[in-house]
């Protein structure tokens, strides 16, 4: 799929709303729209400071003054950057470049229509391009993931762990918008066990979704400084096993997420944990986040070929997680084993 190809599709879906213009300001679709540029600065905030306007005629990157020139030269060098100052409200700059058609957004803006929940579709399916970007930033967050999980020691702390871990990928250009870590017993306490302090003594579990050109990587490790039980071995081989079979029997094209869960529930049943994976969310299709729709018994989102997925499953104490694009010849995953 060509920048051509994914102007068209959202043209298609801005017609079939009745819209003349669709303005994209979420760094997702800012993201798969341009091929990979970056709208964001604050990333506790979930809009960008640019954003692009795409019209029957033409296309454009909107920002102010500030990012402006950050855009032209770096972000998007590709597009029109139209500037506004940033004092001023750029309603009338839009109205100007969309010519008067009815415009949707997918950020909240008075006076436009909202279209985020008919636009978001548009992103689940990647192109080569992004299979590219992605394969990437698959090899660099394992890659970093291994420089983390190698630099554990005896008495470090959580935080120690974390910051090593965020360090890692960010020597590799990757952002990190998800990084837990757990020493010990909290691995078995908790599901998601942000950084609390906690000293490495027997065993540490690290987890991270890293990002680069907006696809999310997501990646679960845990690292051992004794020999690790009999009781961790086959919960953490029984998810492993459970991951396996969710990836080559679960995600195959033409079913449903809903589908794929309730094949990974009579998983965990024959791995002999079959009340598991209630006590955690078991991943789902990822790509422009960490995951766009996690699967549940409600989830009809069909699965295609071009998708990516992380799957997470999780019995307690131990965890399994890899993210991997489904291809015409089958899944291919973007992390190391």
């Amino acid at each position: 799929m060509s920048s051509e190809d994914r102007r068209q599709r959202l043209l298609e879906t801005a017609d079939r709303l009745g819209l003349g213009a669709v303005l994209l300001g979420l760094p997702a679709n800012f993201a798969h729209y341009t091929g990979g540029s970056d709208n964001r600065v604050d990333h506790s905030q979930p809009l960008g400071v640019a954003a692009v306007l795409v019209t029957s005629e033409a296309e454009y990157v909107v920002a102010d003054n500030i990012e402006a020139p950050r855009m032209r030269e770096e972000e998007t060098p590709g597009f029109e950057v139209v500037e506004h100052p940033w004092y001023e409200d750029p309603a009338p700059l839009l109205r100007e470049l969309s010519g008067g058609a009815s415009l949707g957004a997918d950020f909240s803006l008075e006076g436009i229509r909202g279209v985020s929940e008919e636009i978001a579709p548009l992103r689940y399916v990647l192109d080569e391009d992004a299979v590219k970007i992605y394969r990437r930033a698959g090899t660099e967050t394992s890659a970093a993931m291994g420089e983390a999980a190698g630099s554990v020691s005896r008495g470090m702390t959580e935080h120690e762990a974390a910051a090593n871990l965020v360090a890692a990928c960010r020597r590799r250009g990757l952002t990190t918008s998800v990084v837990l870590v757990a020493a010990d017993d909290r691995i078995a306490r908790y599901r998601h066990p942000i950084p609390r302090g906690a000293t490495v003594e027997r065993r540490v579990m690290l987890v991270v979704c890293a990002e680069r050109g907006g696809l999310y990587v997501s990646l679960t490790r845990i690292v051992h400084l004794e020999e690790p039980d009999e009781d961790f071995r086959r919960r953490q081989g029984a998810c492993e096993e459970i991951l396996r079979r969710l990836r080559e029997e679960g995600t195959r094209p033409g079913r449903t997420l809903a589908g794929a869960f309730e094949d990974c529930k009579g998983f965990y049943a024959e791995a002999g944990y079959p009340d598991e994976w209630r006590l955690h969310h078991q991943g789902g299709i990822a790509g422009y986040a960490s995951r766009e729709i996690i699967a549940s018994p409600g989830t009809r989102q069909e699965i295609e070929v071009g998708q990516a997925f992380a799957w997470n499953p999780s019995i307690t104490g131990a965890k399994a997680e890899e993210t991997f694009v489904l291809t015409e010849n089958g899944p291919e995953v973007l992390t190391d084993p």
